[in-house]
């Protein structure tokens, strides 16, 4: 059994979120660090964006910034489909190329460079923030620490008050996905972490959606732009913002869950440190009750058995430990 320290245990809202779905989740991929092949693309595109609109916040050309997109993308790209052992994207994942990437996120700061919705105050993108959430794990005994990556501190131009902002890229801008964003944990985690490290009231959280679309394969005519959709269609990706605001009970209550869910991972935790991969067999699927399987990346593996022999895990995930504290490569 690995050596326990007094060092604290980082916490963020992934790993929370992940263990509210499912215990198999949060054991296989935060507790264990393993993720399933092929799973990360979306997460990779949007990390790469990041890096772009944090050099457009504070001050950059979307051409500079656009070009750090382009260099942070290729190099996990090609990582990416090591991965997977192929050397190009199939056709299915043809918004991922790096031609589109690029040029969805650099549209989307030529289009506000002129008239941003918001005034640049700090940044703190660099890196995670962190901080004490003043509790101790029950079976581990470590202090826990919070960890959330807060893209920056504005303003809205016609008030004071100071937010933070976070950068979002989905496929489609829905009635659903916008729904998700206003209820999500991670918006809590981020106001309480703001507040708390900051030394300020944060208002609330600034969510900037954008999409990262199929691209249009029509010859027909777009009758917006007067040419075929070929042609403009990144012209099509849609853009949205967000103002999202916590009440005082419902943080109470957040923090509260959080607390339980702690408690729970740091028991995960344990067991993969004693038990590795076969400890598996011991773990809850609450997934199997709450529809949390329908979207998982580890469906397929569940179905098989949760098959945990050299074999079957070497096909099916690659190690890629979980690290909230740090920055991603």
């Amino acid at each position: 059994m690995a050596k326990r320290t007094a060092e604290p245990l980082v916490i963020d809202n992934s790993i929370l979120a992940g263990t509210a779905k499912c215990d198999t989740f949060s054991y296989v991929r935060y507790a264990l660090g393993l993720a399933t092949r092929g799973e990360s693309l979306p997460l990779i595109a949007g990390q790469s964006a990041h890096v772009g609109l944090a050099v457009w916040l504070e001050g950059g050309s979307p051409d500079d910034a656009a070009a750090a997109v382009e260099r942070d993308y290729r190099k996990k790209l090609s990582a990416y489909l090591i991965s997977i052992e192929r050397d190009r994207l199939p056709p299915e994942d043809k918004r991922f190329e790096d031609e589109w990437v690029v040029g969805v996120i650099h549209q989307y700061m030529s289009r506000y460079d002129e008239k941003r919705p918001f005034k640049f105050v700090q940044a703190t993108a660099e890196r995670p923030r962190l901080h004490d959430f003043g509790m101790i794990a029950r079976w581990s005994k470590r202090p826990i620490t919070y960890s959330a990556r807060l893209d920056g501190v504005v303003r809205k131009w016609e008030t004071g008050g100071q937010w933070s902002l976070d950068w979002k890229t989905t496929k489609r801008l829905t009635e659903y996905w916008t729904g998700k964003q206003k209820v999500s944990s991670q918006f809590s985690g981020q106001i309480w972490l703001g507040r708390e490290s900051l030394g300020t009231e944060l208002q609330g959280v600034i969510v900037v959606g954008i999409e990262i679309p199929d691209p249009h394969r029509s010859d027909r005519k777009c009758p917006e732009h007067k040419v075929p959709y070929t042609e403009c269609s990144i012209r099509h990706a849609g853009d949205t913002i967000l103002f999202i605001t916590r009440a005082p009970a419902e943080m109470q209550a957040w923090r509260a869950t959080a607390a339980r869910l702690i408690h729970r991972y740091d028991w995960l935790l344990r067991l993969a440190e004693e038990e590795g991969i076969a400890g598996v067999e011991m773990v809850p699927m609450q997934g199997r009750f709450n529809d949390s399987c329908s979207w998982c990346s580890m469906a397929r593996w569940c179905l098989m058995g949760r098959n945990t022999s050299a074999a079957a895990v070497r096909a099916t995930f690659v190690e890629d430990p979980w690290h909230p504290e740090a920055s991603p490569d």
